[in-house]
């Protein structure tokens, strides 16, 4: 009926009625056949048979498809209808090849008349013919060779629909016209949609013969067009255990938008594994396990309750799964027992391996318990063999487990409590625990504050050096420690890399380490035992995986001032160099030349930046409620003046001498009698000494004895070099003994435990070394202007021994700090005086009328 209506308009007259008693014949006979209308149709095609010789062109296409709907029932029509395959009008060629088609192989006759229609100029015309010749051809099986042949060229036609339907036609005649596949394979490449969905429905019913069409087959399974995808997962199920490669390919369409792509894809699922269960044992044990392996996670996407699919479909893949697996166990026991001894060696290679995997997996610190018990255990080859040692590790695959990130991640976590809580018992890192953000250049970008993202892509690299360079007290350890405290951060989201790292702080090699074969990695590794409380010496495979795999974040504090057979031994460009993760403190930007690195300068404070600070200083203490606003702005002015002063001569403004001052102005506002405010930098240090001896509650020492033992300490700790260094133990009595031979133990451990000024060096606990540089220099600057004075032959014997120290800039600081001394302590001292011009011109520094000094603030 279909076809009556596409027909085009008749003209007026009796061929008008004679179209409309066809269509009316035609619409009764099409709704009435059934079980009990079928004899109707006899008595309907003779009224039509007339038609088909009717003088007008659209009668006769009409009654032809007419014909064709009735289908088989119209077989007496035949030899009417055949003579019109010749007609001059396309759509009657069109419709009686079509109607051909429908009728039935049963008329096989029709074929040579078909066949030139193949070659029609109508495109409609060999679309249909197409059709026909593959609904004859399916049946008439001698006809079938002589038609594949011709319906080929047509696969190449420029229509789409004759390229459609020629794949159609090939696909009915099925697994003869397996010659057409590589044709057929070209065509899935088609831009049209129609003629790819058709094309892979045509290889599916050639058959296992269309295995070549595969590889093509499987990118269409991602096709826009849903027709495709579900016409190439039809054609891969059809197609069999030849489409195992493709299974994997398959599964993610289970979950196609498309219910009827998922169920083709279910159905194609099921034929493969059905194909795949006949031919088991034809495959390989490889094939069987991939194929086990994949319809295993196709099951469990069908068998899921919130599924659409049929209980038959989820049974049917289960039960040719069952036989998969049957079929490869059966091969395995087989292979086993023709081949004992390479299951043995199989069974060799998996169980070690597995073992410590599982053992990796749940309890990793035992891996290191177990890498200590199997560590004796070694024998020898025979001679014959080479003699080479073997380790029962190497043998067991023992070492390939061992220092896993996950085994070095456990045993930081086992650690990393302890390591915080003697990390900040340090007295270097407790007396920057009031840390205050400055601003700061990243690689001569600048920054306001330290952030972890600005860090973050430094320390995700598998090996970074960090140089954290500027002059002393500017506060370089200050931020090494809270990079150190970042690393250890319990919370992920603030750390600096994803694992945790234990920071050990190296703030000088002494001289026992030093005689070692590598006296970097002897130093860490007793920081390392001494801030884990580790009872015995790390063991020295698990230091240096930790520090290669950065579980071990090294600083090195005091770079600068480090004697130079030290600094040679902290050589990141030594092959031998252990650390990957290095933090570097150092007065000289010239630090590390030639390594690849990162940079951090903290910046002076601006007279712009300094009431903010110390606004931020004085509430981190909780005492920022002693001043009133004109206080707290009257206070920043005079500190203003002061550190003006400092630049003035040749020194920054840095975050030390910010601090102490503000130290000695919280005690002169809460009402400490002998308390005045500083007026230059020596007296500032003074004061410090004072402040720290006045909070001693019991077996206090005079401050003249604290100013006088500190200063000839720090001369100790610096005339060597002229940089703030360790000394021993027993010299530093010794020289507090020269000046005061009694209790001098006892007044060097009352600067340590009670004023906290000194540190002894751990972990060999036999020197000392002053907590904060800056302080060290100005307390021996002034011993240096007590003992010296102003005579000038002393001070020239300092100054040749000055100038031959190996780095000037790294002596710089304490210069300075001596200039300053001079200048604030020695009666009428001028800037044009020997000892001030003669360090002024070896640094540059301008030679100026002082300011008045800062007048005390009154604590009212």
């Amino acid at each position: 009926m279909q076809r009556c209506v596409a027909v085009q308009p008749l003209p007026w007259g009796e061929s008008v009625q004679k179209l409309k008693l066809l269509c009316r014949s035609a619409a009764f006979a099409l709704g009435r056949i059934g079980a009990e209308a079928k004899a109707a149709v006899p008595q309907l095609i003779p009224l039509l048979i007339p038609l088909l010789k009717d003088s007008d062109a659209n009668v006769r296409s009409s009654t032809a498809s007419a014909l064709g709907i009735i289908g088989a029932e119209a077989k007496t029509a035949v030899p009417q209808l055949i003579p019109l395959l010749q007609d001059s009008d396309a759509n009657v060629r069109s419709s009686t090849a079509y109607a051909l088609g429908s009728i039935g192989a049963e008329f096989k006759t029709a074929v040579p008349q078909l066949i030139p229609l193949l070659q029609d100029s109508d495109a409609n015309v060999r679309s249909s013919t197409t059709s026909a010749l593959g609904s004859i051809g399916a049946e008439a099986k001698a006809a079938v060779p002589q038609l594949i042949p011709l319906l080929i060229p047509l696969l190449q036609d420029s229509d789409a629909n004759v390229r459609s339907s020629t794949a159609s036609a090939l696909g009915i005649i099925g697994a003869k016209a397996k010659t057409a596949v590589p044709q057929l394979i070209l065509l899935l490449k088609d831009s049209d949609a129609n003629v790819r969905s058709t094309t892979a429905y045509a290889l599916g019913r050639i058959g296992a013969e269309s295995k070549a069409a595969v590889p093509q087959l499987i990118p269409l399974l991602k096709d826009s067009d849903l027709t495709v995808r579900y016409g190439a997962a039809s054609a891969l199920g059809s197609i069999g255990a030849e489409s195992k490669t493709a299974v994997s390919q398959l599964i993610p369409l289970l979950k196609d938008s498309d219910s009827n792509v998922r169920s083709s894809t279910a159905d194609a699922l099921v034929n493969i594994a059905l194909s795949l269960q006949e031919k088991a044992k034809m495959l390989t044990s490889q094939e069987l396990n991939q194929a086990v392996s994949n319809l295993e996670s196709a099951l469990k996407i069908v068998a899921e309750p919130k599924a659409d699919f049929s209980r038959s479909t989820i049974a049917n893949l289960r039960v040719y799964l069952n036989v998969l697996k049957a079929e490869q166990n059966a091969k395995l026991f087989k292979l086993i027992g023709q081949n004992q001894w390479v299951t043995a060696a199989i069974i060799y290679l998996i169980f070690f391996p597995s073992l410590w995997f599982a053992i990796l997996r749940l309890r990793p610190l035992w891996l290191l318990r177990i890498n200590d018990a199997l560590k004796p255990y070694e024998f020898k080859l025979p001679e014959t063999l080479g003699g080479a040692p073997v380790r029962i590790r190497d043998l067991t695959f023992f070492s390939f487990f061992l220092y896993r990130p996950r085994v070095l991640d456990a045993w930081v976590w086992a650690h990393i409590k302890t390591v915080r809580e003697q990390f900040f018992q340090n007295p270097t890192v407790k007396s920057r625990a009031t840390y205050i953000p400055v601003a700061f250049e990243l690689d001569d970008k600048k920054v306001p504050q330290l952030r972890g993202e600005d860090l973050q892509s430094i320390f995700t690299k598998k090996r970074f050096c960090l140089l954290i360079w500027g002059e002393g007290g500017i506060g370089k350890t200050s931020i090494a420690c809270q990079i150190a405290d970042r690393a250890m951060a319990a919370d992920k989201t603030k750390r600096l890399c994803k694992h945790l790292m234990i920071p050990i702080l190296i703030e000088e090699l002494e001289s026992e380490f030093l005689a070692a074969k590598h006296p970097f990695l002897e130093a860490i590794s007793g920081q390392l035992k001494s801030i884990s409380n580790h009872p015995t010496p790390i063991d020295r495979e698990l230091l240096q995986h930790l520090l290669q795999q950065r579980r071990i974040l090294v600083i090195t504090d005091h770079f600068s001032e480090m004697a130079e057979a030290t600094q040679k031994e902290i050589n990141p460009n030594s092959p031998d160099f252990p650390v990957n993760a290095l933090v570097v403190t150092s007065r000289l930007d010239s630090t590390m030349r030639n390594v690849p690195k990162t940079t951090i300068h903290p910046l002076r404070i601006e007279g712009s930046e300094l009431s903010a600070f110390m606004e931020k200083y004085l509430d981190k203490l909780g005492k920022l409620n002693l001043f009133n606003g004109s206080q707290f702005h009257y206070v920043c002015g005079d500190l203003a003046k002061l550190l003006e002063e400092i630049r003035i001569q040749g020194r920054s403004t840095t975050v030390l001498f910010a601090k102490l001052y503000a130290d000695v102005l919280i005690a002169k506002m809460e009402g400490v009698k002998d308390q005045y405010l500083p007026q230059n930098i020596p007296d500032l240090m003074l004061e410090y000494l004072k402040q720290l001896n006045r909070d001693v509650a019991e077996h206090k020492l005079t401050n003249r004895t604290v100013y006088e033992d500190a200063q000839l300490l720090a001369w100790e700790c610096l005339k060597l070099t002229y940089r703030p260094a360790s000394t021993k133990i027993k010299d530093a009595i010794n020289v507090l003994s020269v000046l005061n031979s009694q209790n001098a133990e006892q007044r060097l451990n009352y600067l340590e435990e009670k004023l906290h000024l000194i540190q002894t060096n751990l972990p060999s606990q036999e020197n000392i070394r002053f907590v904060l540089d800056p302080v060290a220099e100005y307390l021996a600057g002034l011993h240096l202007v007590d003992i010296y004075g102003e005579d000038e032959s002393k001070w020239r014997d300092f100054l040749i021994d000055a100038d031959f120290q190996n780095s000037p800039e790294a002596i710089k600081g304490f210069m300075l700090a001596v200039r300053d001394c001079y200048l604030a302590k020695i009666p009428g001292a001028k800037d044009t005086d020997f000892l001030p011009k003669e360090i002024a011109a070896r640094y540059n520094v301008s030679i100026t009328v002082p300011p008045q000094p800062p007048q005390a603030v009154s604590p009212g």
